[in-house]
């Protein structure tokens, strides 16, 4: 059965959640985790090697003067989501929401998924 392989991660493109979860998942698909007797030490090397060379080059920068080789799997999730999703400010989200109209001819469904999203942030 073949099972895929782990995509590059564009940066200015791609939502990070996203992209970790689908990365998840590809290790439970090839089963690589402790309980199967593969050590936790190749996650971050498959994905070192998978993530692409813009992704590694801002890891690395992170990470400087240390390299990402030396670090587990999970120390690198969560720097790179410390990163590439920062906490939104609650001022800036709660003023985007309170400015948001419906649009004319938006219909009323698409208008509250809209809010709906906004109130989420």
């Amino acid at each position: 059965m073949s099972i895929g392989r782990i995509e590059e991660f564009k940066v200015n493109e791609q939502n990070w959640s996203l992209y970790v979860a689908s990365v998840a998942q590809y290790f439970k698909c090839v089963r690589i985790d402790i309980s199967n007797g593969i050590k936790e030490e190749l996650k971050p090397a498959i994905l070192i090697t998978a993530i692409g060379h813009e992704a590694y080059e801002l890891m690395a920068n992170l990470y400087d003067p240390d390299k990402p080789e030396n670090k587990n799997f999970s120390e690198f999730i969560e720097l790179m989501s410390e990163h590439l999703e920062p906490a939104p400010s609650e001022i800036a989200e709660r003023y985007k929401f309170r400015q948001r109209r419906q649009l004319e001819n938006e219909p009323v469904s698409v208008y509250v998924a809209t809010l709906k999203m906004l109130a989420k942030t």
